[in-house]
């Protein structure tokens, strides 16, 4: 899933697909960008002048989307190409992942066309690694256990048991899907980022209190959590968002975290009393409550050094 580009972001892309009767879209990158990217068809001699745009910048993502191919291809000018981002949901052939065999990070969009996720096992030096809708042949992904960012978009498990052989994970996504099941998640050694969205169907995420390396959590659009455990363990937990989870009504249970930042937005149920809690906590250092203009002030007024 794609997050929202806001004006910074865009300021850092780079559209090839733009008029070039007002700027050249092939002219040198600039320092500041992170992304080159294009919707539409490139004649040969166009993709040949993208890929020397980043043959000497491996920290520009290429990003490929809309109807810019039914087929990849176009990779083979991309070869060493480190970061990609495919969201072409009209493809029918995949068989060009095999011109990039030096990928550290792919993000794969869904697709109308099923497809086998064996290719996977072709791409040695990759790390971080994001599909949306792919499942057939997903034990593919354990043989690339030196990734370290995962995340999974509209792909159901019955637990977490397969992704275990990926023990230096470190971030893992799994967002929309009817996962369920995440006792298996203290297993993972090395995860210190979390990050759980629309799995309408989870109730419990007493799991939670067992994640003692976590750094950072988020949790979005979870109705039926009413609750979560203490957080009191996780010692390392500075950063959590929460975005939308409506069942919730107590935040002690974040309080007990012994470091924080703390985002809570679209969650009107929640009144300025709910944010008692935080009242003195040691190291509370910034707490953005996001519920309501009146509320907003109201917590300003409780928490003045921190509210936001």
């Amino acid at each position: 899933m794609s997050e929202p580009i806001g004006p910074t972001a865009i300021h850092r892309r780079r559209f090839l697909t733009a008029d070039q009767a007002l700027v050249d879209p092939f002219r040198p990158l600039e320092p500041d960008r992170s992304v080159i990217q294009f919707n539409r068809p490139l004649t040969s001699y166009q993709l040949q002048q993208a890929a020397g745009l980043i043959a000497e910048r491996p920290d520009v993502e290429l990003y490929v989307y809309g109807r810019a191919s039914k087929n990849l291809d176009f990779l083979s000018y991309f070869q060493t190409v480190r970061r990609l981002h495919i969201a072409l949901y009209e493809l029918d052939d995949i068989s060009g992942f095999c011109h990039v065999q030096e990928l550290e990070e792919l993000t794969f969009g869904q697709t109308k066309k099923t497809f086998s996720l064996h290719f996977i096992e072709g791409l040695p030096q990759l790390r971080k690694l994001f599909l949306a809708g792919h499942k057939k042949d997903l034990h593919a992904i354990c043989q690339r256990d030196g990734l370290t960012s995962l995340g999974l978009s509209g792909i159901t498990f019955p637990d977490l048991s397969l992704l275990l052989p990926l023990t230096r994970l470190q971030k893992l996504s799994i967002l929309l899907g009817g996962t369920t099941n995440l006792d298996l998640l203290a297993r993972f050694p090395c995860l210190e980022d979390l990050f759980l969205m629309r799995i309408t169907k989870l109730f419990d995420l007493g799991v939670l209190a067992d994640l003692t390396g976590l750094r950072t959590l988020r949790l979005d659009w979870m109705r039926n959590v009413k609750s979560l455990p203490s957080l009191a363990g996780l010692i390392w937990l500075d950063n959590v968002e929460l975005d939308t989870m409506k069942g919730l009504t107590d935040l002690s249970p974040l309080a007990a975290a012994p470091a924080l930042r703390l985002v809570v937005a679209a969650m009107p149920q929640l009144k300025a009393e709910s944010f008692r809690c935080f009242i003195g906590h040691p190291r509370l250092e910034e707490l953005w409550g996001h519920t309501g203009r009146s509320t907003v002030n109201e917590i300003k007024r409780m928490l003045p050094l921190i509210a936001r």
